[in-house]
């Protein structure tokens, strides 16, 4: 459930967000974003909401975690997409799961089962659909290309490296993770504006647009807190691999939240791509699903 909720957070993001990133540089979404969440659970840890058990020795690991994503991710992701189409992004990060795969074989010696196996290649074949369906504009932005795939091999080595380090608490994962984004991407922004000398546009931004109130308090409490929050702790509780299967889950809801509150009209394929993407997550954890395929044939004792 709390893997669900997680993509089902991030692909109803999109409803929100649609008309603010085309005005509004993706730098200075990304540095609000992370700014209001570190503040809101400063204040949640300040009112004793929430406790933090962060520790000198933990604290090395978990900004391992936060060094792939968010910075290494949201920076390959957001200036890669910028530099590329929407559908080659969108075939690029579905990618995602095969190489969380590959990531754990090698990180963690974790094979994935049989079942795994097959619900991740239908999903990937549905959100290839899916994409395919909306248009696919092929170029030639090599750097916008490597920077996406770089996002892609970050976002596996988060998951593989968050279930490794399990034992740690998901809610010291998420504040290091939120206060780690909040750092990087507010330098950025802050630099950036004042070199263009645009920093009181930067800082009355929430005054001066609604919507981007709208648009950040969803982006910081709900994709920010709530969903790094529910995505460390399905990864500590289900593993990376498992975690990876639900990825596609974001693509359905991005679907169907723009066709249910944008009147965006998708097309059959879109639909078949949608059933194919959950059908693939249904076939990677039904029961039994988790056994690894060398003992998928020997009887139950």
């Amino acid at each position: 459930m709390a893997a669900i909720v997680t993509e089902l957070l991030y692909g109803c993001s999109f409803v929100f967000t649609k008309d603010i990133t085309s005005t509004i540089s993706p730098v200075t979404l990304l540095a609000w974003r992370f700014g209001v969440a570190l503040l809101v659970l400063l204040a949640l840890w300040a009112c004793r909401i929430v406790r933090l058990t962060l520790t000198r020795s933990t604290m090395k690991p978990l900004l391992l975690l936060a060094a792939f994503q968010p910075v290494a991710y949201y920076l390959g992701e957001t200036f890669g997409v910028a530099q590329t189409s929407a559908s080659e992004s969108g075939l690029i990060l579905s990618a995602i799961p095969v190489v969380n795969l590959l990531a754990a074989a090698i990180v963690l010696k974790a094979r994935p089962s049989r079942w795994q196996v097959v619900g991740i290649s239908v999903t990937l074949a549905g959100v290839i659909a899916t994409v395919a369906a909306g248009g696919v504009t092929l170029g030639a932005q090599t750097l916008g290309y490597l920077l996406l795939a770089g996002s892609v091999v970050a976002f596996a080595l988060y998951t593989v490296f968050a279930e490794r380090y399990a034992h740690a608490s998901d809610l010291d994962k998420t504040f290091v993770m939120i206060a780690a984004g909040a750092v990087t991407f507010c330098t950025m922004a802050v630099i950036g504006h004042a070199s263009a000398g645009s920093m009181d546009y930067f800082l009355s931004l929430p005054l001066a647009r609604p919507d981007f109130v709208i648009a950040v308090a969803y982006l910081a409490i709900g994709c920010t807190i709530g969903a790094f929050f529910l995505q460390n702790y399905a990864i500590s509780s289900i593993g990376s691999n498992r975690y990876s299967t639900f990825i596609g889950v974001s693509t359905v809801a991005a679907l169907v939240s723009g066709a249910a509150l944008l009147d965006e009209r998708l097309s059959v394929v879109q639909w078949l791509g949608g059933a194919a993407i959950l059908v693939g997550v249904y076939l990677a954890n039904k029961p039994g699903a988790d056994k690894p395929a060398a003992l998928s044939n020997q009887p139950a004792p």
